[in-house]
């Protein structure tokens, strides 16, 4: 009788009750690396081989079988330049070799393996360095995006994968991986979720933003994230920031800083006013046309945003601006911080600003960008 090899053992045994499948095809890649999430003294290991099920690891480190390792893959002459080509993912341990040890994908739910291969396959062999960063930016964008919205996540995923012009397509990655970073400020950050539906109107809208408001955006993603991924409450706040564009933006912020430094001290809306003289107004803006800055401070009115009735219409030169920011106003000035509030509590406007925000939110008496623009509209 044949005797049968241990290899040929475990064969058998695979296959009972299983269609065999072909194995993921290893491609060599040429200066990726990964390294420990949740450890920082961890040092990047050069990837000897990786498929779409998992990688080789050159490594002396020898992490328990069945073990679930965060991870980071990079590309070593991107990672100096850029953050977002660092792409998180689970992967468990499957064996350990002679030169390192093999690691299985853990993929998030909801993951359409076909697009996983080619993104990961085109990261590989991709060799112009843009064309790397935009595959790496969109593969890390939709695990984030499979993460927060599992299987329903197909609406917001398709609008990187050309249902969006470039510009766009960037700035949607953009304000993903900007909320990415601030979720990681939460303890809870890995199980949280958000409603699908919710996160395709940020990203869809938010897309139009600039390089000044698309953080905004990033805030505001993060509170449309719960435990439970149901919550809705900020719709209404897409419209209302989408309406908003860049010079409005800036009064926007400016008032709601403002408000917050003239906060009570039991912590509810400011009983003062934020009014701003035209001087004001001029550095907050960074335009000197005054009629141009009252229509813009009327439109916040209709909009909701600015609280009292502004009249540009009369000859007369303006000398002030009433900016109070509304109760609504407040609110989403708060939700873009990544701070979720209700109206129908007191609201406790934070003095301090989030990092995000600090170079953008700044009160009237602050230094504000130089004024280049001559009444030119935005």
């Amino acid at each position: 009788m044949k005797m049968i090899t241990r290899n040929e053992w475990k064969t058998w045994i695979k296959r009972l009750g299983y269609n065999d499948a072909p194995r993921a095809e290893r491609r060599i890649p040429s200066g990726f690396a990964a390294r420990r999430r949740d450890d920082p003294a961890s040092k990047p290991a050069t990837i000897r081989d990786i498929s779409s099920t998992g990688l080789h690891l050159l490594t002396d480190e020898r992490w328990p079988i069945g073990e679930l390792i965060p991870l980071t893959m990079e590309v070593e002459r991107l990672a100096r330049n850029y953050s977002e080509p660092q792409i998180p993912v689970q992967a468990r341990v499957a064996r350990h070799t002679v030169d390192g040890i093999g690691l299985a994908f853990v993929l998030p739910d909801g993951l359409d393996p076909n697009l996983w291969d080619i993104l990961l396959r085109n990261a590989v062999v991709l060799t112009h360095p843009k064309e790397i960063l935009h595959t790496l930016r969109v593969l890390r964008t939709t695990l984030f995006l499979c993460r927060l919205c599992h299987a329903q996540a197909h609406e917001a995923i398709m609008l990187l994968g050309g249902e969006l012009d470039e510009a766009r397509t960037e700035r949607a990655m953009e304000i993903a991986h900007g909320a990415e970073n601030l979720l990681a400020l939460e303890p809870d950050a890995d199980r949280m979720r958000a409603h699908p539906p919710l996160v395709a109107s940020i990203l869809r809208e938010g897309s139009w933003a600039d390089a000044f408001t698309k953080q905004l955006w990033s805030g505001l993603l993060v509170t449309s994230c719960t435990l439970e991924g149901t919550d809705e409450s900020n719709t209404a706040f897409v419209e209302l920031l989408g309406n908003i564009t860049h010079y409005q933006s800036r009064i926007f912020l400016a008032a709601c800083a403002k408000a917050s430094e003239l906060k009570s001290g039991s912590g509810y809306l400011p009983p003062a006013r934020v009014i701003l003289t035209p001087e004001e107004m001029i550095r907050v803006t960074g335009m000197y046309d005054l009629s141009r800055i009252a229509m813009y401070v009327a439109y916040l009115f209709n909009s909701g945003i600015i609280q009292n009735v502004f009249d540009f219409t009369s000859y007369i030169p303006t000398e002030s601006f009433d900016i109070t920011p509304s109760r609504e106003a407040l609110e989403l000035f708060e939700r873009c911080k990544g701070r979720c509030i209700k109206l129908d509590s007191p609201l406790d406007i934070s003095e301090s600003v989030h990092p995000l925000l600090q170079s953008h939110a700044f009160a009237a008496d602050e230094e504000a960008p130089p004024p280049l623009h001559h009444g030119v509209d935005d």
